[in-house]
């Protein structure tokens, strides 16, 4: 995935932090856990100060590349609502298929149970859900702001247009900066993200930092990545994760997950770990 263009780069703002509140961190949450009989894996998404919840989950006999997606509300229950995409002449649409309602807020607790409703015939099952990090992790609590500047580029399309780029991330607790992560000059989007999700599967949040490239066609996204250690509560970055650049997690199978282009179609290239670092486990073709 080489750069076929070149993009000239004028420095057109003095570089700055974003002020507290305008970083947005998305906190995944994972579950393992059963639906009636059936074992299942759930991630959900929350974005911090909101009460929106984004996610998916999927039955380990089908596999994740048949997950359904979830929206909902953080509430006491939690309620969320499954959907799926059905195609009808053509146009495709989501349709509602089913319904969780979880008594304990999600995030909130180690172990939740609940009941799953089919919206079309009212049958109940009941639903038991086990957090697949530490409950009331240390990262859940920290805030977290990124040092950011604007830049003028030309695009692909030759147009000149303004970009945000990040420089450093500061880690905070209670007003104290924690830790400052740099090294690193890389565009973002217009609403500077941190993501914090297990990704080493110890049970600990990591940070994912989403950032872009605007110099490409397709795979133009990718993540900074950086492991938490509890040991020292420091994060570390991780070079080896950033150079695979985008990839999904799998806390269930402990797999990470990256979608290449092969020779006819898409492959999915599975990740395994080994101490610190990840190896190629196996190659498959993506299902349809």
């Amino acid at each position: 995935m080489g750069r076929g263009f070149f993009i000239k780069l004028i420095l057109v703002a003095g570089m700055y932090t974003a002020a507290n509140g305008q970083t947005c961190i998305t906190t995944t949450a994972s579950y393992k856990g059963t639906v009636g009989s059936y074992p299942i894996a759930m991630q959900i998404q929350q974005k911090r100060r909101n009460d929106t919840l984004n996610g998916s989950y999927y039955y380990l006999r089908s596999g994740r590349e048949k997950a359904i997606d979830l929206r909902g509300l953080l509430r006491h229950p939690t309620l969320l609502t499954e959907r799926v995409s059905v195609e009808k002449n053509g146009k495709y649409s989501w349709e509602t298929t089913g319904r969780f309602s979880i008594v304990a807020p999600l995030l909130a607790t180690g172990k939740l149970n609940g009941n799953w409703t089919n919206t079309k015939t009212g049958k109940q099952l009941p639903v038991q859900l086990e957090l697949l990090t530490v409950a009331e992790d240390a990262p859940v609590f920290y805030d977290y702001e990124l040092v950011i500047h604007q830049e003028k580029i030309i695009n692909l399309s030759e147009q000149e247009e303004h970009r945000y780029k990040t420089t450093a991330l500061k880690i905070i607790q209670e007003g104290r900066i924690l830790q400052t992560l740099s090294g690193f000059n890389e565009f973002i989007g217009n609403s500077p993200e941190v993501e914090l999700e297990d990704l080493n599967f110890d049970g600990h949040l990591d940070i994912k930092i989403p950032i872009s490239f605007p110099d490409r066609t397709k795979y133009d996204g990718s993540f900074l990545y950086f492991i938490y250690n509890a040991s020292t509560q420091k994060f570390v970055r991780h070079q080896q994760l950033i150079d695979l650049e985008y990839l999904f997690f799998d806390p269930v199978k402990k797999e990470i997950y990256r979608y290449d282009q092969g020779p006819e179609d898409f492959v999915i290239n599975c990740y395994k770990w080994r101490g610190n670092e990840v190896y190629l486990h196996r190659t498959e073709k993506e299902q349809d």
